[in-house]
């Protein structure tokens, strides 16, 4: 009887201990890599981490082909201005994580048909007129992590392709 007891104790501790982290994981996952970034770079501040090696990975699984820029969010007290070029003849995205990991959306150099793209990442029911032409983003939570990846398709454009990438910036609107 004891014996039952126990299994009894011990499955209902794994089952609260499993909800739990499936519940608070992600949230938890993400503070730790945004405490990581913004501890470089502050907060609505671009990052513009150098090309991933084994001994400078910032990215959780980066790829030495890609550049990246790293920007942490806090739309809580305003809208947030996010601009990039978009380097021609080669693959560029930029996407948008909440708070919980949720790619909410993401915009590459096919849709950014201008060369370059101009964004407003606010918060539901922000009310802030946007700049002329730029489109608005609703983050489904008002902090989180917008992720910049350029492909270096060609060594020999290396410095033009992180040239291009160095002029994104995040900043509140």
């Amino acid at each position: 009887m004891k014996f039952l007891k126990w299994l009894f104790v011990t499955l209902i501790i794994a089952a609260v201990t499993h909800g739990a982290l499936l519940y608070f994981g992600p949230s938890l996952i993400m503070s730790m890599a945004m405490g990581r970034i913004s501890s470089a770079a502050g907060v609505n501040t671009m990052l513009a981490p150098p090309r991933p090696t084994a001994q400078n990975n910032t990215i959780v699984r980066s790829s030495p082909d890609l550049l990246y820029n790293v920007c942490v969010y806090d739309i809580s007290q305003k809208p947030l201005r996010i601009s990039a070029e978009v380097p021609p003849g080669t693959y560029w995205s930029v996407s948008f994580y909440d708070l919980n990991t949720n790619n909410y959306r993401v915009i590459n150099d096919g849709q950014a048909t201008a060369g370059a793209v101009l964004l407003v990442l606010m918060k539901a029911g922000s009310t802030a007129p946007p700049p002329a032409g730029a489109e608005i983003i609703t983050s489904p939570t008002e902090r989180g992590i917008v992720l910049f990846r350029t492909l270096i398709n060609d060594e020999s454009r290396l410095t033009e392709i992180d040239a291009a990438r160095r002029l994104a910036k995040c900043a509140p609107l």
